[in-house]
């Protein structure tokens, strides 16, 4: 017990770069999702929530459009990307672009569509300031946009230290 540290990509904190705590979580279902972003509130009362969501499985958005509208009252700057398919082919009318119409609809004041994960690290990085905690989430390869942001955030302190010597 003593050698276990965790599931990986539940709660998985992959660092605090400049004073941004980075983390990915598996999340992918409304109550996962609430019940993560709840924990993450009562973790870090203090920090900004700016998360990420990939959205998984055509059908699972389809089946739960309203649960999912409705789970991201916690976070404070929510990035939406595209669906992540899971092997499913694509069901008419269930679109990214809905889902976030959707969380707009129940009065969330700051959600963003941004369909390329490679885009993600480069917004974070003009959106986010010390303080703030960054929280992937997703059943599908939005992790990649955790550590991508880790290893932005790197660089740029170690540019930043550069410049001050």
């Amino acid at each position: 017990l003593a050698d276990f540290h965790g599931a990986e990509r539940r709660f998985q904190i992959l660092g605090e770069i400049g004073g941004i705590l980075v983390v990915d979580d598996y999340a992918h279902h409304p109550t996962e999702i609430r019940a993560t972003l709840t924990a993450a509130r009562a973790g870090w009362p203090d920090r900004r929530r700016v998360v990420v969501f990939q959205p998984h499985r055509y059908s699972r958005i389809q089946a739960l459009a309203g649960e999912f509208h409705s789970c991201f009252a916690d976070a404070d700057l929510l990035i939406v990307t595209d669906i992540y398919p899971a092997g499913e082919d694509p069901i008419p009318g269930v679109e990214a672009e809905s889902l976030v119409e959707g969380i707009r609809a129940t009065g969330h004041p700051r959600v963003e569509f941004l369909p390329d994960l490679e885009t993600i690290p480069e917004r974070l990085l003009k959106c986010t300031a010390s303080g703030d905690l960054v929280l992937t989430l997703g059943a599908g390869t939005v992790g990649r946009v955790a550590a991508g942001l880790a290893e932005r955030l790197k660089r740029r302190n170690r540019t930043a230290e550069g410049r001050s010597r």
